[in-house]
């Protein structure tokens, strides 16, 4: 997975699902992990952070806007929550951490930049 920049966005990963929820290819739901996975591999981390950020109303800089009313219900929240604490964890329940944490210094970036709240 190419990522080339901290940002919820900022991976070809979200990039990809944010162009199959513009053209409404995809349900988000069958997107995420069963709760209580045991790892969730980077692709799939990426995917759960970029999820999370448009559930909480942020929207990519860049490219028409993505329909959020599915993400936004409060189950859908809920899972999205679940999931994203799972990729901010550590490394051993997440790739996409262990990769970040493998960067040394921008993991405390990515983290930070990648969590949001979901009320």
């Amino acid at each position: 997975m190419k990522i080339w920049n901290t940002g919820p966005f900022d991976n070809e990963e979200a990039q990809e699902v944010l162009e199959d929820l513009r053209e409404g290819h995809l349900d988000p739901a069958e997107l995420l992990p069963d709760i209580g996975q045991r790892h969730i591999e980077e692709d799939q981390g990426a995917l759960i952070i970029a999820l999370a950020h448009l559930a909480a109303g942020n929207q990519p800089a860049e490219g028409a806007a993505v329909d959020v009313e599915k993400l936004q219900t409060p189950a859908m929240k809920d899972k999205l929550r679940q999931c994203l604490e799972a990729v901010l964890i550590d490394g051993t329940v997440s790739a996409l951490y262990a990769r970040w944490q493998r960067e040394g210094e921008k993991l405390h970036e990515w983290k930070s930049r990648s969590y949001v709240l979901l009320k």
